[in-house]
């Protein structure tokens, strides 16, 4: 008998007495034979499915089943087989097409006629779903158009039913082909009622959601001058709708999101295969259909026009802008940025930035001008040449020069408003307007001029007159006597700007301690005028953002830190001013908190510059005492029982990057004292980390990613991370793994995912899918200790996973890495780990045998393991000695010739309790000799 018949009779053997998973290894060993035919090959295939299908492995088995039919197409124990693994995935038409050829290649097979007629159904059932969501959408059409004149409710109602079916891609398909496009644009122009007219909107929304043909459809019937109509709407939930539609209708006709996911998994490979030399991906703009492209930009030039039109809302204007800062960069939008200073766009930016609400000219809110520095910024930065910035820069300049040259004061009060922007956003071009001759003479002029309305402008312009606080002396020391009398004024909007100008002078220093601008006790001063303006809530809004900016500054002197957070109420008042939907309030208020928990980038200086610096007599910043701990820890403790957590999560939802980025900065600060993980879980800090840690800025997602690693560490995971969101955070703990990253973000990104991993299949199939196996394997290999038992201690839960298991087989040293670890006498925790890890994988008799021949090594390791004085340790080693025995006889023979019997014996006779475990494994393991007839059976006393 060859070799092979040996096999498929050991396996048929073991499949008769229902040891599946035996018999599949029989049918495997057969299938690594080189010597087996196609038809031999195509039985065993069938027949290791078979036992696959018992096990529930139906991935495996389908694949095994596909594999047989690929020799012998018609196979009918092949398709049965497959047939009803398929159905066990959900595959059901597959399974039905499988059922059907076995009908006709077997007409007389009893076994597949109730699989046939239970797929008939299910198949039944599912197109009768989506009858039945053809008979809905007539239905909600007929009730809207056919009942014009009768039920109103029901017809909104019927509307409202169409948002439901157009969100899910069956209903918005059916809707399509059913004419509703057109339908709906007649409603839309027909229809009076508000709240009708907004249902549409939506529905249209959902239509053009990942849709490039009903996107261009929407397009085709409503116009964009339609579009544009209607974003300028009076009604802000229209205005906000149709800016939705129009956000929509982008990003599908450009697979804009889809090229972002694309590039995020690039990036990531790059990252984690360094030595690939993988080059950078290309701007999002680049990768976008010439045909797209086309489209996309017949829509600049209306957009243009309309920013700047009298006619357009406050709230439209604003959406439009929105859109702007969302699409316009060539790195993650549709490239407009060139094409939108050409068309003059900078311009009509810059006359949105310097419009005076008092005057009139035209509509805008509150976070207009906040909108258009960012715009400003977004656009410079993404200029890619000299010859591009000097554009962007002569746009500036010939909006400046117009302004300045007007003889009429409102004009030049305009041209001070837009340069406050631009110090905001581009701030290199804003500079080098206010260094013009006359500028800030002007300016200065208007700070001390009888206009409150003048002064107020005058005096934002100087406080935004440079973007960074270490640069912020050159031109506010010249306006300090100014801000000084200004902040005598009556009129708070007046004296609020004047205390936030000192403020940021009082800061110069920044954290220095060494560094006084004012006389000592100025800047506890200048606190404590804006810990009234904020704690006042007579004041409104807007006086009180100004208050939170002066702190922003201030609160880089710890002194200042200490008693603001022992002023409760202070605390609250920040946090309440947060809660406002005013998008320039909270960055300030989140500085303030990043201050106050001293979580700020702060650069280590060597000591050998520090020694340099003494030599040369230069300045040496020091380090305040209370910037230290245990007061920083004091610090994050009050703000917790003030209530910032609650806070933070109310706070997650901004749209703003910067700013989540200075919440995430506070949650890892707040997460870094273990203590103060488990009330982060309860207030569902937990549950906004996670979407920090996948948008915004890089920074702000590593940082988010740390503090959900924080929290994976010490907590329950199910309780931490319930249901489906467990898996949404292997992505960001696996973000920490890639090499640039610090040791602490790697050890404690290990320590999360090894929580994570043992939970269930799924988490492990989601590391898998991630490409976390190849990242966690990297740190096993480290030469920091730490990094490399906590790399074990992560693979030891991982590969429980049947993907893991496979990658330790076949021609590789995982196996004798694990083997070698468990020797390592001298660091108990990396042994538990690898003979835990060893523990699982050895239940694989193809592992057994690699445990042998990897290493000669393997006796005397195995026998250490065993003899532990740790009982755990003890026990596991038992565990892979009393798996190898039972795996064959051939490795069970190894063992017994290798006097790992006489280690059995002798571990059989130890009474410890502790190690009752050990013992029971260690009689298994001689049972097993026994049974294999490789030692006499013991007779009992």
């Amino acid at each position: 008998m060859g070799e092979a018949a040996k096999f498929k009779e050991e396996g048929n053997k073991y499949f008769n007495e229902g040891n599946f998973g035996e018999a599949a290894s029989f049918y495997t060993k057969a299938l690594c034979l080189k010597s087996i035919t196609d038809n031999e090959r195509s039985v065993f295939l069938k027949n290791r499915a078979a036992c696959l299908l018992k096990l529930d492995k139906y991935h495996e088995a389908a694949a095994d089943c596909s594999a047989s039919l690929d020799i012998c197409p018609m196979d009918p124990k092949a398709l049965f087989r497959r047939c009803l693994a398929l159905e066990q995935l959900g595959q059901f038409e597959e399974a039905y097409k499988d059922a059907r050829k076995l009908v006709q290649v077997e007409p007389k097979n009893t076994a597949i006629q109730p699989v046939l007629r239970r797929l008939h159904c299910l198949i039944q059932d599912k197109v009768a779903k989506h009858l039945s969501t053809d008979n809905q959408v007539t239905q909600m059409f007929d009730l809207i158009f056919k009942n014009a004149a009768g039920d109103e409710e029901k017809r909104k109602q019927a509307a409202n039913n169409l948002i439901v079916l157009a969100r899910e891609q069956s209903g918005a398909e059916k809707i399509f082909q059913s004419n509703g496009i057109v339908r709906l644009m007649q409603l839309l122009e027909m229809e009076k009622d508000k709240d009708m007219q907004l249902t549409v909107i939506r529905v249209l929304s959902c239509l053009a959601n990942e849709s490039a043909s009903r996107s261009v459809a929407i397009l085709d019937h409503l116009s964009m001058r339609k579009i544009l109509l209607y974003i300028g709407s009076a009604s802000d939930q229209i205005s906000t709708a149709m800016a939705y539609v129009l956000q929509n209708i982008i990003n599908s006709i450009t697979n804009l999101e889809n090229i972002k996911k694309e590039r995020e998994k690039h990036e990531a490979k790059r990252k984690a295969e360094p030595a690939a030399r993988m080059r950078p991906f290309p701007f999002c703009f680049e990768k976008i259909d010439g045909a797209a492209i086309e489209l996309i930009d017949s829509m600049l030039v209306p957009v243009i026009q309309l920013l700047g039109s009298n006619k357009l809302s406050a709230c439209g204007r604003d959406n439009i802008l929105e859109l702007l800062i969302k699409f316009v960069t060539r790195k993650d939008g549709i490239g407009w940025s060139k094409k939108f200073i050409e068309a003059e766009g900078i311009q009509q930016l810059l006359t949105i930035a310097g419009t005076i609400p008092e005057h009139k000219t035209i509509s805008v809110t509150q976070n207009s001008r906040m909108h258009v520095s960012l715009c400003l910024s977004k656009i410079y930065e993404d200029l890619i040449s000299d010859q591009e910035r000097d554009l962007f820069t002569e746009a500036t300049e010939a909006y400046f020069t117009d302004l300045f040259k007007d003889e009429i004061l409102e004009s030049k009060l305009e041209a001070i408003m837009a340069l406050a922007a631009l110090l905001q956003g581009p701030s290199r071009v804003g500079n080098a307007i206010l260094s013009r001759e006359g500028v800030l003479d002007m300016i200065l002029a208007m700070a001390d001029s009888d206009s409150a309305l003048h002064v107020k402008c005058a005096v934002e312009a100087l406080v935004h007159s440079a973007s960074k606080k270490e640069k912020c002396s050159g031109v506010i020391k010249q306006a300090t006597p100014i801000l000084k009398q200004l902040y005598q004024s009556q009129n708070d909007a007046i004296k609020v700007r004047a205390l936030v100008g000192l403020c940021k002078l009082g800061s110069f220093g920044g954290d220095d301690a060494s560094y006084k601008t004012f006389a000592d006790g100025s800047n506890i001063t200048l606190a404590k005028s804006c810990r009234r303006f904020l704690c006042n809530q007579t004041k409104d809004a807007d006086l009180r953002k100004w208050a939170a900016e002066g702190l922003a500054y201030l609160t880089l002197d710890a002194d200042i830190k200490e008693e603001l957070v022992d002023d409760v109420d202070a605390i609250k008042s920040l946090i309440e001013l947060a809660k406002i939907p005013d998008k320039g309030i909270l960055y300030p208020v989140a500085q303030v908190f990043v201050n106050l928990t001293n979580s700020y980038d702060k650069k280590e200086i060597e000591p050998e510059m520090i020694e340099l610096a003494k030599y040369a007599k230069q300045h040496i910043p020091e380090e305040h005492e209370k910037d230290k701990e245990p007061f920083i820890s004091g610090r994050v403790s009050k703000l917790v029982k003030a209530g910032i957590v609650n806070a933070l999560v109310a706070f997650s939802k901004s749209e703003s990057e910067s700013s989540n980025e200075l919440l995430s900065r506070v949650y890892l600060a707040i997460c870094s004292n273990k203590d103060h993980r488990g009330l982060v879980v309860q207030q569902g800090g937990a549950k906004a980390l996670i979407p920090l840690a996948n948008e915004g800025t890089e920074a702000g997602k590593i940082i988010a990613s740390h503090a959900l690693a924080k929290i994976a560490v010490t907590q329950n995971p199910e309780i931490a991370f319930p249901g489906q969101r467990v898996c949404e955070v292997v992505r960001p703990l696996l973000k920490l793994l890639q090499i640039d990253r610090t040791s602490i973000q790697n050890f404690e990104a290990l320590m999360g995912l090894t929580n994570l991993a043992a939970m269930n299949d799924t988490v492990r199939n989601r590391i898998m899918n991630e490409k976390g196996f190849t990242q966690i394997e990297h740190y096993c290999y480290e030469d920091h200790e730490e990094l490399r038992r906590a790399g074990v201690e992560c693979m030891c839960n991982l590969v429980v996973n049947e993907e893991a298991q496979r990658l330790f087989k076949g021609e590789n040293d995982r196996v004798k890495l694990l083997v070698l670890y468990s020797g390592a006498v001298e660091d108990p925790q990396l042994v538990r780990a690898a003979t835990g890890a060893l523990a699982v994988l050895t239940h694989d008799s193809g592992i057994c045998h690699k445990v042998i021949d990897c290493t000669k090594q393997w006796f005397e390791v195995l026998t250490t393991v065993a003899a532990h004085e740790l009982p755990d340790i003890q026990h596991r080693g038992l565990f892979i000695l009393n798996n190898m025995m039972s795996a064959d006889k051939e490795v069970a023979t190894r063992l017994v010739e290798s006097n790992m019997l006489e280690v059995l014996m002798a571990i059989s006779k130890i009474t410890e309790p502790e190690r009752k475990a050990a013992v029971e494994l260690a009689n298994s393991a001689l049972k097993k000799a026994e049974e294999w007839k490789l030692i006499a059976p013991v007779e009992p006393k």
